[in-house]
């Protein structure tokens, strides 16, 4: 790194330092190399425009499509959902995604505009979604408004009736490569969750949902006589983070489920995605759990809470039993707030948690701490006012603190609290507590 910092100018260098702090030095040259996407980026929408470029530049202003689908025929492979729009070319394809079966709903990450959505499945079984293999599309184009999303993120689109049995052909150029992922893993060392794909999602939010195509991902199949507790990382985190926490659970009481997504998006976005998996736990039957809990780790608890917030905006869910958080920064991070000044390309995560940002503002006013028990671990270095990463001050937000159940600190760092024992039997006590 001192190599590196030697060739650039002070003030890149001062931008550098800041990355080092708020994410380490192996993210130094991923951020590089996110700046200089960005400009380019930046340089080819000005010449050529597009919807996608659009969405890639700024990913807070786009929203997620999401609709219901049913198979008229039965079909239990994934399907393929594109959306077209003609907002600067004729027919521009914005995404093309796989939806894993069971496919009950589409997803779509889109700006505001008018799309048209086509719906494509693997009737050949040829390992492609093809042209002639469309199984449903839009009559009339969907028109995604801003005004219309109540959460953030959210913008319901209409329900389609896809039918396998009667395909047809369309104009549009898809020959996209079949992907099967699946949501079950024997167990976190799997390479699925390398920590390279957490720093991935940071940085290049298309490529890691490229790599995962999917949001949650468990251990074991899913048992609606078991307590779910959900899994939540922070910035540039995976499930392995949480390896040590998970394996002292009792499997035959509890299943651990894990949330991975990009921590480089607007956090009030995948607040509102967790939030959104949440409510459809509730609402399905075939995923409907005895009860649930959410467990996270840094930035994660503020992605947590902030979907706990919507999801108790019209009062608590009756199977959602607690809430606990380690080590996370509810007062923000000073060095994102230089970070958000200083940088030439800001990551949006970097924008909520600057002191005092709308995000955290937004979080504070939630009811969700005073509606569901909540328990609040912090770490401490000796001789240390922080974890080495986030300062108590922050990580005891007096707001936040005080709408805490109860606290709890321990001598640990910022990881280092998920991998020590006696911080594993006081979560496992707490957990046994709320599940009565």
């Amino acid at each position: 790194m001192l190599k590196i910092l030697k060739k650039l100018t002070p003030q890149i260098s001062f931008i550098i330092m800041l990355v080092f702090f708020l994410a380490g030095c192996s993210h130094v040259g991923k951020y590089l190399d996110f700046w200089k996407t960005k400009r380019a980026e930046t340089k080819e929408f000005s010449v050529e425009p597009t919807a996608k470029l659009l969405r890639d530049l700024h990913p807070g202003d786009s929203f997620m499509l999401l609709g219901p689908v049913k198979l008229k025929m039965a079909y239990q492979g994934p399907v393929l959902v594109v959306a077209v729009t003609d907002m600067f070319k004729k027919r521009e394809i914005v995404t093309e995604r796989i939806l894993q079966p069971p496919v009950l709903y589409y997803q779509a990450y889109l700006p505001e505009g008018k799309y048209d959505l086509y719906f494509f499945a693997d009737l050949n079984e040829n390992g492609y979604f093809e042209a002639q293999e469309m199984i449903g599309q839009t009559g009339t184009p969907i028109l995604l408004r801003k005004e219309e999303v109540k959460d953030g993120l959210t913008f319901y689109g209409p329900a389609f009736a896809l039918d396998a049995g009667r395909p047809s052909r369309t104009d549009l150029p898809v020959k996209v490569r079949v992907r099967q992922q699946d949501t079950v893993f024997a167990s976190l060392d799997d390479p699925f969750f390398d920590p390279q794909y957490g720093e991935i999602g940071m940085y290049d939010p298309k490529k890691f949902l490229a790599h995962t195509q999917r949001f949650v991902f468990s251990l074991d199949k899913f048992n609606a006589d078991k307590t779910v507790v959900i899994f939540v990382h922070g910035v540039s985190g995976t499930p392995r983070d949480f390896e040590y926490l998970a394996d002292g659970l009792d499997r035959q009481r509890y299943q651990p489920f894990f949330f991975f997504y990009p921590s480089g998006m607007p956090l009030q976005k995948i607040g509102s995605l967790l939030a959104e998996i949440l409510k459809i736990m509730g609402e399905k039957e075939e995923f409907r759990p005895k009860n649930a809990m959410v467990v996270a780790h840094s930035m994660g608890g503020l992605v947590s809470l902030a979907a706990l917030n919507e999801l108790c905006r019209n009062g608590k869910p009756s199977y959602l039993k607690g809430y606990i958080s380690f080590n996370s920064p509810y007062g923000g991070v000073e060095a994102a707030q230089k970070a958000v000044e200083s940088a030439p390309a800001v990551l949006p995560a970097w924008v909520d948690v600057a002191p005092g940002s709308p995000f955290l503002k937004k979080l504070y006013e939630g009811s969700a701490p005073r509606e569901i028990p909540f328990h609040l671990f912090f770490g401490y270095e000796t001789g240390d006012s922080s974890d080495g990463t986030i300062t108590l001050q922050s990580q005891l937000e007096q707001r936040i603190q005080f709408a805490a159940s109860k606290t709890y600190g321990f001598n640990a760092s910022h990881v280092g609290i998920l991998n020590d024992e006696q911080v594993r039997q006081t979560f496992i006590r707490i957990l046994k507590e709320m599940n009565k």
